[in-house]
């Protein structure tokens, strides 16, 4: 059962204003803002279902309990710092670009209507991906291999470290167990998106797999993809690459990234990372971009964002060159359509991911990987509103599910002990389970369990209330090492492994006209 939020009132946008041709989407967090019945509101600010509080109970008699304890809202502390990053060598956007980031909603490239460009026409054709050189540009540096982040978790007694990439699935997985997968909050959409799913796509929910690698007293975390059936590699990675450089390079210096270019003065880089620490656990973010506009440090993500139809059908996505976005509201070839589908299937690892890296929030490229159709910016507090049902819900969430990770981690390598490990997470009903295996030696297979109870009000508290709620939040968990039989354990991972290997199957088709 889904826990909607309570809302403010109507709003509406302006399309009629012929001295500004840049419309916008999201003009205000409650864009498209249908209002809602008093009584619904009124029954959304208690806790539903609260009930006297219990142990949290045992998944099976069998089953061994490790750990078990309560989180308290006062030992939820921001992240630290461990070093100051070097946000001056943080690049910036070029071509104008910056008034996205000034004005709030989807800002089109070329008005649909007048056909006048807003930014540079230069921008509307994406080079294409076989003509850079990636070979000139940094390449990405796994957890294990980043010899900074091993020396820096050593100096600042962190047992556990690992990167953006290889962290936030996990963090995905507890957020679902956490909130009872809470549903999304559409409030802010047009009506035709009434009646619209609130649930978060299948890829979402997928099960996540990474390694532990043990070094000089440190775990650090890499991304095992192993069993990744994901497309993504086809095109939509290496294009995000390029659109990067893209989109903050003047064209100049942009075009000598290019293989027709062998002048050998081509500009160089150096990834700029933020590295925080929480407990035992320290963080790497890469910082894409900054602007002095933006409170707090100025940092956000880049994210170059495919239509739908091709993200649902990446193998053929030649096929699609010729589908646009072309109206900003509606359930087809929209911007609306295509902020729902990041709300349910990306908003919750962007949050996550800009939350890690002390981010305001994320500027989205839309393109169908041959044009670019328009740019949007997206605050942590909007997506906290799409998410979590308000503004400033998602500190909240981000520190528990950092602090959950942490004390499985605690559990996950005491496994085999200063031994990597392989990891894989899925939540599935009202437990997380975890399989850890030795990379070498093998050995039987170990399954965790992790269980817990939202506590407000000194009374068990449902997930989506608690994650919505800004009550003093205590959470009761119990992590047990699950006592059936190998052959058990083995078949559990292994369907949890065929549910990781359909994320190319994980969402279906949007609707095309």
């Amino acid at each position: 059962m889904g826990f909607e939020e309570p809302v403010a009132g109507p709003s509406t946008i302006n399309d009629t204003n012929d001295s500004v041709r840049t419309q916008v989407f999201l003009d205000s967090v409650h864009l498209f803002l249908e209002p809602r019945k008093e009584k619904d509101a009124q029954q959304e600010t208690r806790p539903m279902g609260a009930k006297p509080l219990k142990r949290v109970p045992l998944g099976s008699p069998d089953n061994i309990v490790v750990s078990r304890g309560s989180l308290l809202s006062e030992l939820f502390k921001p992240l630290e710092d461990v070093q100051a990053a070097r946000r001056r060598l943080v690049p910036k956007l070029q071509h104008g670009l910056e008034a996205v980031l000034k004005r709030q909603g989807v800002h089109w490239l070329q008005d649909p209507e007048t056909r006048r460009y807003n930014f540079p026409e230069y921008l509307e054709s994406i080079p294409l991906v076989q003509d850079f050189d990636f070979d000139k540009l940094p390449g990405f540096v796994p957890s294990s291999q980043d010899k900074k982040l091993v020396s820096l978790a050593k100096k600042a007694k962190c047992k556990y470290a690992g990167s953006t990439s290889s962290l936030t699935g996990i963090l995905v997985q507890i957020y679902l167990l956490l909130s009872e997968e809470k549903l999304i909050n559409t409030s802010n959409l047009s009506t035709d998106f009434r009646n619209a799913p609130r649930y978060f796509t299948p890829g979402q929910r997928i099960p996540t797999s990474v390694i532990l690698r043990y070094q000089e007293g440190v775990y650090t975390t890499d991304y095992d993809s192993e069993r990744d059936e994901s497309t993504e590699e086809i095109i939509l990675l290496p294009l995000g690459t390029l659109l990067e450089k893209f989109l903050t390079l003047p064209k100049n210096d942009f075009d000598k990234l290019r293989k027709s270019d062998n002048s050998g003065n081509h500009p160089t880089f150096e990834d700029t990372h933020r590295y925080a620490k929480h407990g035992e656990f320290l963080m790497r973010s890469q910082l894409d971009c900054r602007d002095s506009s933006l409170p707090g440090t100025g940092v956000f993500d880049l994210k170059t964002r495919a239509i739908s139809v091709i993200r649902h059908d990446v193998y053929n996505y030649l096929d699609y060159l010729d589908h646009k976005i072309e109206t900003l509201t509606g359930r087809r070839r929209s911007f609306e359509q295509e902020y729902y589908d990041m709300i349910r299937s990306a908003f919750l690892e962007y949050s996550f991911q800009a939350r890690i890296g002390d981010m305001d929030g994320v500027m989205v490229a839309y393109h169908n990987i041959a044009r670019i159709f328009g740019f949007q910016y997206i605050s942590l507090r909007e997506m906290d509103l799409c998410l979590f049902g308000r503004e400033g819900a998602g500190e909240r969430v981000f520190l528990r599910c950092v602090a959950l990770m942490e004390l499985l981690y605690r559990e996950i390598v005491a496994c085999f002990p200063r031994e990597s490990v392989k990891v894989t997470f899925e939540k599935r009903s009202d437990v997380l389970r975890v399989w850890v295996e030795p990379v070498k030696n093998a050995r039987p297979i170990v399954e965790l369990q992790l269980r817990m109870r939202n506590v407000m009000h000194g009374r068990a508290t449902r997930g989506p209330y608690a994650v919505y709620s800004d009550y003093p939040w205590k959470i009761q968990y119990r992590i047990e090492r699950s006592g059936e039989d190998q052959e058990q354990i083995l078949k559990n991972r292994e369907r949890a492994y065929r549910r990781q290997m359909s994320i190319a199957d994980s969402h279906p088709p949007s609707p095309v006209v």
